[in-house]
């Protein structure tokens, strides 16, 4: 299947091609086809053509129009961290341009041009379409172009000729890549590289998707340690502020992280950009094209109440002398914060923290079969956080004001378990507590029973447990009353139960009762970009323990090393980690030297690192990007991969282990 960003496959032809583009364009615009051009006309390029002419773009515009003079231009450059990242990079990669007719551009999220680096003679060539900077290039100024195009469809792509929308633009060709920002994933610019026409190269667009992908790097190298000191504020001002609700932004006004009562409030989450939100604009002015700033700096105290919430203080946060965010506090004066989360808002030993996309997407399963009265099982390894989610399930249902009740069946010697669950009778059992003994069941009545290792439990028991949840009543032990029971049943293991199943030690009929809503928790070295989320929160939490300053954070050796470890033990190995790192350091830094010894001589991850990245060619990077992408899109079936791919299974085979993919257990299982 041709790459539908691509508009040249060869340098071959190239005037028949400019000639077939100028047909199609001029069938759009005089005679307003659409159908009969849908097989001839890239799916993207006609979208923008349809887009344009609804909004009323001349396609005989011959000049890009001004978007910023000067003076605003140097004051967005003075302002702007992506042009401080982009230019260097540029500079450094142009001499490799030199004599193809090429020019690198760097445009903001706007499609307002910032930056230009061309050989005079080429910049000459285009003057006359006002190809320079200041100029508005979005698509709703300038028509169908790379830049305006790849801000409004978030991806790359090329344009060449009469692809563009304005007659005055079909002398050119042009690549561009959207930059997003590595936290929040908005597109914030993007860079293009444009020629004539007849110097058109299908490798432009990967040298753009490439050069794209190196500054989003150095934007994450850069903003690491401030985001990273932020997160770690926002857990630190939770210790110390109990009775209130915290919200933390960063310089740019991104949500950081917040209480779940005024994400709730607000109608905000982490990561989300609330420039435009209507209760942050008393708070914070417009101080220029790039950024706001707080309306009064200098007095960060408000006597303002909305939705029962009162603004105690803002305080602006610094990092290593500069201003880099923003603490909010606010009191509650319904004295109603109940409902905010324990598990979510108090120190925890494994914390439901997590923003990768398998993590999120356990999260919000779990959210979804919170709401619903029917039994829960969690598959997953040792160490995963099986019990935290467990009460997290529960502190989000309907029952989050009952009691909450665990029974680990693997630590519960097998002969005592029924007991545990069940209770028993006065006299039952010599040396049993006078009076009897209530059980987990009755213990929980209205609420959750969580049975960890439920792969550990007795067979004749499981018959036991099947019946109480089919018929919702227990009997004590040296009882023949029955009790009516009202608990939800949420079971974890780390077992395979169908192979149990197999092999005779776990009752089929109970497992298909148990696993009306199932969740895989996926293994830390799954959702590697987790690991200094948890980092931080266990970083704060240890401090505080230990009766040291919250101030340790990772340096860059130790997050490479977190990167490449696999992590057998999950989060609970993580936390023991840093735990014996916060006792054994004497600085604030996180060394590899603070680390247990048997992490230092551990082997690395086979996963391919940056090194070798780096060195594939740009198109075996966006090869390799893409099968990646493929295979969570289409949860590792090989079969549905190759046949999106349009390759024989075997040659995926090949390309997996070319590009180091192969580690993964879920695509092993698929060899």
């Amino acid at each position: 299947m041709p790459n539908p960003f691509l508009s040249i496959f060869s340098t071959h032809d190239l005037f028949n091609k400019m000639e077939e583009t100028q047909l199609y364009w001029e069938k759009f615009v005089s005679k307003g086809k659409n159908s009969d051009l849908k097989p001839v006309v890239r799916h993207d390029v006609l979208d923008s053509w349809k887009r344009c002419k609804i909004i009323g773009v001349n396609p005989q515009i011959k000049q890009a129009n001004e978007a910023i003079n000067r003076n605003e231009l140097d004051e967005i450059l003075s302002e702007s961290a992506l042009y401080q990242v982009a230019k260097p990079i540029i500079d450094n990669i142009f001499h490799k341009l030199i004599g193809t007719g090429y020019m690198i551009t760097l445009s903001d999220e706007e499609g307002k041009m910032i930056y230009l680096k061309g050989e005079s003679d080429v910049i000459k060539q285009t003057r006359n379409t006002n190809f320079t900077v200041g100029m508005d290039w979005s698509e709703s100024a300038a028509g169908t172009n790379a830049i305006g195009t790849s801000l409004i469809t978030k991806k790359p792509i090329q344009i060449f000729g009469a692809e563009h929308f304005c007659e005055g633009f079909h002398s050119m060709t042009c690549s561009s890549a959207p930059i997003f920002q590595p936290y929040t994933k908005k597109v914030i610019g993007v860079i293009d590289f444009t020629g004539l026409w007849h110097n058109g190269q299908p490798h432009t667009l990967p040298f753009a998707v490439s050069l794209a992908q190196v500054i989003e790097q150095q934007l994450y190298n850069l903003h690491k340690e401030s985001h990273n000191y932020l997160v770690e504020f926002y857990y630190q001002s939770k210790l110390e502020r109990k009775n209130d609700l915290i919200l933390v932004l960063s310089k740019d006004l991104t949500v950081i992280n917040c209480d779940i009562k005024l994400m709730d409030i607000f109608n905000i989450e982490k990561m989300t950009d609330v420039n435009e939100h209507t209760y942050f604009n008393h708070l914070f002015n417009k101080a220029g094209p790039q950024e706001r700033k707080l309306v009064n700096p200098s007095c960060t105290l408000y006597d303002t109440e909305v939705h029962g919430l009162k603004e105690n203080e803002i305080e602006i946060i610094y990092f290593k002398g500069q201003e880099v965010g923003y603490l909010i506090t606010f009191q509650d004066t319904n004295k109603n914060t109940s409902s905010t989360s324990p598990l979510i808002e108090s120190p925890r030993a494994l914390p439901v923290i997590g923003e990768s996309t398998l993590f999120k997407s356990v999260l919000q399963k779990c959210q979804k079969g919170s709401q619903v009265n029917v039994p829960i099982l969690l598959l997953g390894e040792t160490g995963t956080g099986k019990e935290v989610l467990a009460k997290y399930i529960h502190q989000e249902s309907p029952r989050k004001d009952k009691p909450f009740i665990a029974l680990n069946c693997g630590t519960v010697q097998k002969d005592l378990i029924a007991s545990e669950l069940f209770g028993y009778e006065s006299g039952t059992f010599t040396g049993g507590t006078k009076g009897g003994k209530k059980g987990k069941f009755e213990e929980a009545q209205g609420g959750t029973l969580f049975l960890d290792e439920i792969g550990e439990m007795p067979l004749d028991l499981q018959v036991h447990l099947l019946r109480v949840l089919q018929e919702k009543q227990i009997e004590k032990l040296g009882s023949s009353k029955t009790i009516d029971i009202d608990v939800r049943i949420i079971a974890a293991t780390n077992k395979d139960i169908p192979t149990m199943i197999n092999e005779g030690l776990f009752r089929e009929d109970l497992f298909f009762r148990l696993n009306l809503v199932t969740v895989d928790i996926p293994p830390l070295h799954e959702r590697k970009e987790d690991i200094w989320l948890l980092s931080n929160e266990f970083l704060v939490q240890f401090a505080h323990k230990h009766n040291k300053p919250p101030s340790f954070y990772l340096t860059n050796e130790t997050v490479d090393l977190f990167s490449t470890y696999n992590w057998p033990g999950n989060v609970r190995e993580l936390r023991n980690v840093l735990e014996y790192a916060v006792i054994y350091s004497n600085t604030p830094a996180i060394e590899k030297s603070n680390l247990p010894d048997y992490l230092l001589n551990a082997p690395y991850s086979p996963l391919i690192d940056e090194k070798k990245a780096n060195n594939l060619s740009v198109m075996e990077n966006i090869e390799r990007k893409k099968i990646s992408e493929l295979l969570e899109i289409t949860d590792y079936n090989l079969s549905a991969v190759s046949r999106k791919l349009n390759i024989a299974r075997s040659t995926l085979y090949r390309k997996l282990k070319k590009y180091q993919l192969t580690n993964d257990t879920k695509i092993r299982r698929g060899f």
